[in-house]
C-alpha cells in the first residue's frame, strides 16, 4: 500500500498543479483547489486521474456531506 500512496502523492501534486483552480465552484468556494475529489471513490479508482475532480476544501467538505446532491451535480458517480 505504501507504493500506492506514494504514487498517489506525486500524481496528486502533479494534478493539482496542472489544474489550480476549484472545478466545483459550490459551497464558500475559495477558488483555489488543494483537494482532489475522487468521484467514483478511492478503491480501484484510486490512481485514475479521469475520475479526479480538483475543489478546494470547503466544496470538498459540502460535495462529502451532500451526496445526493453531488451526484446530481456531477461531482460524483456511483460507486459500484
Amino acid at each position: 500500500m505504501s507504493k500506492v500512496n506514494s504514487a498517489y502523492s506525486q500524481e496528486r501534486k502533479k494534478y493539482l498543479s496542472n489544474n489550480p483552480m476549484c472545478h466545483a465552484k459550490i459551497y464558500k468556494c475559495t477558488q483555489r483547489a488543494t483537494d482532489v475529489h475522487h468521484k467514483k471513490g478511492r478503491g480501484k479508482y484510486h490512481l485514475d486521474t479521469s475520475t479526479w475532480l480538483p475543489v478546494c476544501r470547503n466544496c470538498h467538505d459540502w460535495i462529502e456531506t451532500h451526496p445526493e446532491d453531488a451526484k446530481e451535480l456531477g461531482f460524483s458517480e456511483i460507486r459500484i
